[in-house]
Order: C-alpha cells, then structure tokens, then sequence
C-alpha cells in the first residue's frame, strides 16, 4: 500500500453489512428539512472530521462558522453537521454499516467502492454535467485519470475531491546548509557523496548522519538512488504488475543501508524512535542530513529556525542516484477521498452549486471578494471544515509556483491572483526580511533560492518519474490485508539495516510477503489494472 495514501480499510464482513443494509428509506432528509423550511432554503445534512488544532472565532465552530453562513447567505442553502468526530473513518463505517447516512459526505476510495457495488450512493453524472461551473469541471479534465476513479460503467458515483498536483510529489535530501557551508562541501551528486557529508558532519559536530524513524517511510524515499520504487506498483518487465518493494533493486538499497548503520551514519535508535522523535532530534541540532517530503519547512522547518536560528535551515537537493545521475522519482495515486451522495437524497444540485462556489472562492475570489471576507474564508485553521464541499484544483500548486517565483524575481505582483499565491509571496518575502520562523515553510517551497517546489518542476516538466500501475482505488482482494503486508516487510527490512539478519534475508521476506497475501494481491492488481 502506497505510504503517502495510506486508508482506513473496511473489513471484509462489511461487504455483507452493506449489502443487507441497503433499503428504501423513502424521501431523502435534505428534502424533508426543505419543505418545513419556512424561507425555501434548501438543507443538506453531512457528517465530518475534527482536528485538535482548530481555532475558531468567539462562538464559531465547526458546525457554526464563515463557510456554512456563506452557504445560506449566498446559496440560500442550510448545511446541518450530524456529527463530528475525530475517528471519522471509523465512525463512518459504523453509520455505512446501519445505513444512516447523511445527504452528501466524503469517502476513502475502499469505501467507495463498496457503497458502489451495494447500491447506496447517488449516480451524480447528470447532476454534475448540468450544474458543474467550468472551471470545476476544468478540474476534472486536469487530471482525468483520477476523475475515471470515481466512476463505474461510465456512471459518476464519487467526485474525486482532487489534490493541490503531483508538484507536491517528489522527494528530497534535505541538508543543513551552515553546517554544509562551514565544510565548504559541494550539492551533493551521487549516494557516495551523501554518505560522505554525513561523516563529515558526525565528524565535526557528533551525533549521527541521516535522521530516519522506525516506519523507514522516510528511508526509503533514498531507494530510487538505486532504482528501487517501495510501495509503487510497477511492470516486471514481463508485461505484469509488481510491487516495487520486493524488486532486487531494493535489495541494492538495503545492502548499503546496513553498511551505513554500521558506520552510525543512520540513526542507531531509529528502530525505536517514531515520526516525532525524529524530529526532535533535528530541532536540537542532532543530526544535519534528512531524506524528507516537500513540506520540511512546515515541520520540522519552523521549530529547527526557531530554536537554532536561520543559518540553521536546511536547504532540499535532488536525490542522486549511485553513479551520479538524477534518480527517477516515485508517483503516487494523489486522489483520496470522493464525494458522495446517498441514493435517496434530494438536491444533488445544491451540492454541486456548493463545489462551485469554493472552486470560485479559492481560485477566482481574490479582487471579487472583500479581502477580510476571504481571510476569514481561506484561514489555515478553519479551511478544513469545509469537509465533503470542496474539490481543489490539481494544477493549483504548479500554478501558483510560477506566479509567486516570477513575483519574486521581477518585483511585480500584477500575476498574483488568488489568496494562496499572496500567501506564499508575502511570507516568502517576510522570511527573506526578518526570518520569522512561521514563514519558513512558505519559503522553502517556493521562495528560497533552493526551493523544494523549483525542483519537483523541473522533475515535473523532465518526466524524470515513475508513476503506480494502480490510478485509482485499491482492489478489494489487496485492501483486505490493511497493513500486514507491510509490516512484514518494514520488520524485515528493519533486521537486514540493523545487521541481526544478513543481506540474504531479504529473499526470505519476499518469500513470507508473498505467502501471506502478496501473490494474491499481485493478482488483483494486474486483474485491475494491468494491460
């Protein structure tokens, strides 16, 4: 399963509960509510999420805020939260299960297939084609495939709520640059000269090389220096699907991470130390070397500056390949979650009427609309409880790249047009001025000279990248395993980095993973998705 999508997955007795609980429960509620609603407003009911970390205004919350007010004071549409909770996809299932479901809420694609094939979403094909606005369905035709994902025989079930792009892909080595600096040490051009920087910084400030935690998510994103691709479906060279995580090529990668566990260059406790603790360790200025996603600047960017200092900030480079070359990236499936509607709901067209105005207000509100209105709209802590009523522009991050670095560049802000370009300028911008800590992430992607989102372009518009087999949802007969066939490769390939097992292992764990559900999951998948 793709580490970077990973999903709640139902249980394979849910199969059977969704199809005893599908039954006629007459007129939709949404239609209900409408007809004793005194001002003809329409009213929907959904059910969402919750995130610890929200802040809202004095009497809002998540229920009550900026986005359901605009609902009724724009669209004349009333949209009732039955419930909230922190454990969404596992009380989801609970209401899936006993078929009380709301009008319109978000689904994993596990779960939408299931509701498919037991017949208790809405076909929004029509709905869609007759009231989507143009630029949401310009959405959809940028990225057709996960548009596809949402649909059976030709019918659209699920809107793909979409994805900020596949910029946000490609991953990196980040390296502590006033450490790299004080060395005098060139960007980094092959795996030999990743393993010598980080003795060389053990050498000169202790501690170890290169931060990792136990989950060896973030290890394994350096697995494409040696042509390996963990957790991507790809060909075999036969004309079959496979898992790239038990491809040879890993075994390369392995081999030369134990030597590196040897040497201390791998964080010796990395077995016991999860996403946090790791970390930890580069806030406190540990460890100078990160294999890392595009948001490091985020976290742990913005308490590394803040504890350490700007000259402190690590800088991403491409990660190079063993003999010296750019390693091709890794592609994942970006869409996750769908839209749907119970089958017996009223107004699919209010939801569609809703979509358009968040694709309006994301994409077209800056200049339409009151500055403080969208601020309040598009603030970073309350943006999420928009739920199931939102699709983003998967172009959105690409675009907004090109428009903030030529801001940058020439000084001319006439093509920042939406509120997120603003955003990423002017904390760019003010990072570059004080070094405000909050700001750093802002300018690592995009504003920096060495910039994450500069260089997944140049990934982007080279083709340097490997996209999964799998475009869509997971195959039952493979979603059925939930984690264990992962776990039993993280275990082993935890064995062969810390040297209780030898290199050979590696075949052993191949041979359990396969036994334990992996050929049958091979199968599903070529079933699904092959040629």
């Amino acid at each position: 399963m793709n580490k970077k999508m990973k999903i709640l997955i139902l249980s394979m007795s849910m199969s059977a509960l969704l199809v005893t609980a599908c039954s006629d429960k007459g007129k939709g509620q949404a239609q209900t509510d409408a007809e004793n609603d005194g001002t003809g407003a329409v009213t929907i009911h959904t059910v969402t999420s919750e995130y610890s970390s929200a802040k809202y205004p004095k009497g809002d919350d998540i229920t009550n805020n900026v986005w359901t007010r605009r609902y009724k004071e724009k669209l004349n549409i009333n949209v009732k939260t039955d419930w909230v909770s922190d454990e969404y996809e596992t009380k989801l299932n609970l209401a899936i299960s006993s078929n009380e479901l709301p009008d319109v809420f978000r689904v994993n694609p596990s779960q939408l297939r299931q509701l498919i094939e037991a017949d208790m979403v809405m076909d929004l094909t029509e709905a869609f084609e007759q009231h989507a606005s143009e630029r949401l369905k310009s959405y959809m035709k940028a990225d057709a495939d996960s548009y596809e994902s949402g649909k059976k025989d030709g019918k659209l079930y699920g809107i793909p709520q979409m994805h900020w792009g596949l910029i946000d892909q490609p991953d990196f080595i980040w390296i502590r640059n006033d450490w790299k600096e004080e060395l005098k040490l060139q960007d980094p051009k092959s795996v030999e000269d990743i393993k010598n920087m980080a003795l060389a910084f053990m050498e000169k400030h202790g501690g170890y090389g290169i931060a990792v935690d136990q989950s060896l998510d973030y290890l394994n994103l350096l697995a494409i220096a040696w042509n390996a691709h963990p957790d991507l479906w790809i060909e075999d060279g036969t004309g079959k699907l496979t898992y790239g995580s038990i491809q040879p090529e890993m075994k390369n990668a392995l081999a030369e991470w134990a030597e590196w566990y040897k040497r201390g260059i791998i964080d010796p406790e990395f077995a016991i130390k999860d996403f946090n603790a790791m970390n930890a360790d580069i806030v406190a200025g540990k460890v100078g070397i990160q294999p890392y996603y595009q948001w490091w600047g985020y976290n742990p960017g913005v308490d590394t500056v803040a504890n350490l200092g700007k000259d402190a900030i690590f800088y991403p480079y491409l990660i190079p390949t063993v003999d010296g070359k750019e390693a091709k990236q890794s592609i994942f499936f970006a869409n996750n979650n769908y839209i749907v509607m119970k089958k017996d709901a009223a107004n699919p067209q209010a939801v569609i009427e809703i979509l358009n105005d968040y694709a309006y207000i994301v994409d077209e509100g800056n200049g339409k609309e009151k500055p403080e209105t969208l601020s309040a709209l598009l603030d970073n802590d309350i943006a999420h409880v928009v739920g199931a009523f939102r699709v983003l522009n998967p172009n959105s991050d690409y675009e907004q790249f090109e428009a903030v670095s030529k801001a940058l560049e020439t000084k001319d802000t006439s093509g920042l047009t939406t509120s997120g370009m603003w955003q990423k300028y002017n904390n760019s911008v003010e990072f570059i001025k004080n070094a405000t800590p909050g700001a750093v992430g802002d300018y690592l992607q995009q504003g920096a000279p060495k910039n994450a989102y500069g260089l997944a372009k140049k990934v982007l518009d080279s083709g340097n990248y490997t996209k999964t087999a799998l475009w869509g949802v997971t195959p039952e007969a493979l979603s059925s395993y939930g984690t264990t066939l992962d776990d039993i490769l993280t275990e082993g390939f935890t064995k062969i980095i810390m040297g209780s097992e030898n290199i050979d292992y590696f075949d052993v764990v191949v041979q359990n993973w396969r036994a334990a559900g992996g050929d049958t999951a091979i199968e599903a998948v070529n079933e699904a998705y092959g040629k």
